[in-house]
């Protein structure tokens, strides 16, 4: 059913907004591009307009109005939805003509705005544009967080383990939100350490979760 369909998929693009401004960030400059640089703000915003209902909505799914609620979820679902595709369209023009939009050239909060744009954004985009924010952050113009996150949805979505250990989802038998498998997870908290992620045990509070880490072999 379309309903279940887009419900999956929203647990797939929802969460990053919280953990991901919790990081330390970037020393701020002037950017280059001050116009570009409000345009990517305004377009995050956008970006964020509906999520917050989505997550409280999602929070009320098992309750016992459950399909008023599923109707409105999926409402407020296609309304960001179609936000989403206004900003990937967009964000592809700015690509096209500047590059991916640096932090000397549109400042730390816009670079930012950029990363949950794609991050929101169909796999495809995802993997056109992945090179393009590995390399800024190789010259310290993204967050190697960034990456690290984006890195781990395409995982995610492709099917295979996550690295940093960034994504959750819902237990499609429980409906509860759960951590996504990780590949060599005992290490999972050096490699986050190493992108300026904080350890797994902290990010997953922001989610109302207990972590409880694989035992060593």
């Amino acid at each position: 059913m379309l309903e279940t369909s887009i419900l999956r998929l929203t647990f797939l693009l929802l969460f990053l907004c919280l953990p991901a401004q919790a990081l330390t960030p970037t020393q701020e400059s002037v950017p280059l591009n001050k116009d570009l640089r409000h345009e990517l703000i305004e377009m995050e915003k956008q970006d964020q307009l509906h999520r917050e209902e989505m997550v409280k909505l999602m929070e009320k799914l098992s309750g016992p109005d459950k399909q008023a609620t599923t109707a409105k979820y999926v409402e407020v679902v296609k309304k960001q939805d179609a936000i989403d595709q206004v900003n990937i369209k967009r964000l592809e023009e700015i690509v096209a003509r500047y590059g991916w939009p640096t932090i000397s050239l549109v400042g730390k909060e816009a670079n930012i705005a950029a990363f949950l744009i794609l991050q929101h954004a169909e796999l495809s985009f995802q993997k056109k544009y992945f090179p393009l924010l590995k390399e800024a952050a190789s010259m310290n113009e993204a967050r190697p967080a960034d990456v690290a996150m984006l890195e781990d949805r395409i995982l995610m979505r492709e099917g295979k383990k996550q690295i940093y250990g960034s994504q959750i989802r819902t237990n499609e038998v429980t409906n509860q939100l759960e951590l996504y498998p990780i590949e060599d997870e005992e290490n999972v908290d050096a490699r986050r350490a190493s992108v300026g992620l904080p350890p797994l045990a902290e990010y997953l509070k922001h989610f109302g979760l207990e972590y409880k880490p694989t035992k060593k072999k």
